[in-house]
């Protein structure tokens, strides 16, 4: 009898090894390849959404309020997204938003839950089906405005620190904005100067208008943030915040006011290293991709699922990645779109073709 042609156990062995070692070689590249589709998509969509803030730009003069507010702030009206909203190819959307109505007012909050592709991030992995998300962010410079001691008066933001929201010495004279006309209009400048977009109140001329030009943009318009990654913005289940929401924290980043110790950008307290400082407390907190790890709506600072960095727009309309490593003081530059014109303690490093 002839002996049946099979396998040996040694055999089937080898086979099951040798198979095995190929799938751990070509999984990482499968991975590798789908990881960098995602990203290429999501420079994609970035690009998208910077050609809609370029053409409104041309088309109205100037560039967007980042949020819309009433003088009083009891309205939030809405962000810079429904702005761009023609201009991202969803007229339907715009030709149904009530814009003298707040946001989240009956009749403009059931238009906020739906997803718009274009504003998402594939590799924001925070988004949520069918909800308002947004992983794009418009560039705020240091932060916020407060109505005291003056109104209007630049403010910063430290969500670990106590009060969340204060008056801001920009001018380093001793006084956060106060009432008197010269102090504040100096703080308001150097605020202006810092920052790209700024909260305004509607209907517009009501109160405060402050905002850039194409031509404002002293520092170039290719070395000057115009949107940045946050996968920290948009669509908060907790707050039904959306694309749509005006409040900076869902739809604005800002250069961490750490930079000024103590609030006061006065000789020998601005330090632009802490910009970007992932080393020490409380500085890292407020560093590029420190939001990973942070609640959504308490971060406004940029952030990315992507390995080593985030995707930036800048105001000509290119894109680019910018390192997490980036030396705080380049970050400071690329954010200000008057930087140069800064003289003092608060005055900035100019940009070079290798400075990032």
């Amino acid at each position: 009898m002839r002996a049946r042609a099979a396998f040996t156990l040694v055999e089937l062995l080898v086979v099951i090894t040798i198979i095995g070692m190929l799938m751990a070689l070509l999984l990482p590249a499968v991975m590798s390849a789908r990881a960098a589709g995602r990203r290429t998509q999501c420079m994609n969509n970035m690009h998208n959404v910077s050609v809609a803030m370029l053409l409104e730009v041309a088309a109205k003069r100037r560039f967007p309020a980042s949020g819309n507010f009433s003088v009083d702030s009891s309205k939030r009206y809405h962000s810079w997204v429904v702005t761009l909203l023609p201009w991202l190819e969803r007229a339907d959307i715009d030709a149904k938003w009530k814009k003298d109505l707040p946001h989240n007012d009956p009749a403009n909050a059931q238009l906020t839950s739906i997803g718009i592709p274009v504003l998402v991030c594939p590799d924001d992995f925070t988004a949520v089906p069918g909800q308002g998300n947004l992983s794009y962010v418009v560039n705020g410079g240091f932060g916020y405005t407060v109505g005291m001691p003056a109104l209007d008066c630049p403010a910063s933001f430290h969500i670990m620190t106590t009060p969340v929201v204060a008056p801001m010495d920009f001018n380093g004279d001793g006084s956060a904005c106060t009432v008197s006309t010269p102090q504040s209009t100096a703080d308001k400048r150097l605020f202006y100067q810092t920052g790209l977009f700024f909260a305004e109140n509607l209907p517009i001329g009501a109160y405060t208008v402050r905002h850039h030009t194409l031509d404002s943009i002293i520092d170039g318009t290719s070395n000057t943030i115009m949107l940045s990654e946050n996968v920290r913005a948009g669509y908060d289940p907790a707050n039904g915040t959306s694309w749509a929401t005006p409040k900076p924290e869902y739809c604005t980043f800002f250069l961490s006011s750490y930079v000024c110790e103590g609030r006061s950008c006065a000789p020998g307290k601005v330090d632009y290293r802490r910009a970007n400082d992932r080393t020490q407390d409380p500085y890292r907190l407020e560093a590029i991709n420190s939001s990973r790890d942070q609640a959504e709506g308490e971060a406004p600072w940029p952030s990315s699922f992507h390995t080593g960095g985030i995707h930036v727009a800048f105001a000509d309309g290119h894109l680019k990645f910018l390192p997490d490593q980036v030396d705080g003081e380049v970050y400071a530059a690329q954010i200000s779109p008057q930087g140069t014109l800064i003289r003092g303690p608060l005055a900035q490093v100019l940009l070079s073709d290798d400075s990032y």
